[in-house]
């Protein structure tokens, strides 16, 4: 008991340097994302995105410090929650660094679910499933994803071929990655990259 009540503070002290939202002065990465996507439907639309994250090696050999207690190279069942608790939940204040927009109107990422963690040679990396429920219309239905920090103290970057699509059988789907107005900052002076998944029912 000792030693979790330490791993926690620990890590929230860690968090609080990496994650600092209070200085924009100090605005740089600490933490490195590559990020996958995948678009899942069913025969009814949109069901959500699967997301993959694998952090960089420095931040990942704290992740293993402070969680793979017993130093197996395997997060446990229990060492997960630990993780998912300790050094993931708190980013719900930030929305998961998720924005989305279903025909242009936000949709507020209030949840995910089936968090996983695991160790993968030197590196941390994070699985969990996005609910965004989007019925299959006779007329398309866009729906845009940006996974980024706003104030840049993480840096995510999508990998090589990192969008993926699983269940579109009955449907019409696209997609692109790529920069629109459908995510404009500071006067449009950056329009990031991001995910545009249109669908609508097959004729």
């Amino acid at each position: 008991m000792h030693q979790l009540r330490w791993a926690s503070i620990l890590v929230l002290a860690v968090m609080t340097l990496v994650f600092m939202k209070t200085q924009p002065a100090r605005a740089h990465p600490h933490v490195w994302v590559d990020y996958a996507i995948e678009a899942r439907f069913d025969a009814s639309g949109l069901k959500g995105f699967q997301h993959r994250w694998t952090f960089d090696e420095m931040f990942s050999s704290q992740i293993m410090e402070m969680f793979d207690r017993d130093g197996d190279g395997v997060f446990s069942a229990q060492e997960i929650e630990e993780v998912r608790q300790g050094a993931f939940e708190y980013l719900s204040e930030y929305d998961y660094f998720i924005q989305i927009k279903i025909n242009g109107a936000p949709f507020h990422v209030a949840t995910v679910t089936d968090f996983r963690a695991t160790i993968q040679g030197h590196q941390v990396v994070y699985e969990f499933f996005v609910p965004c429920p989007v019925p299959a219309k006779n007329a398309p239905q866009t729906v845009h994803l940006l996974v980024a920090d706003m104030e840049y103290f993480v840096d995510l970057g999508l990998k090589p071929n990192g969008v993926a699509i699983s269940g579109d059988t009955h449907l019409s789907v696209s997609t692109t990655f790529q920069s629109s107005e459908a995510f404009s900052f500071w006067g449009g002076a950056w329009e990031p990259r991001h995910l545009t998944v249109t669908f609508q029912s097959a004729s």
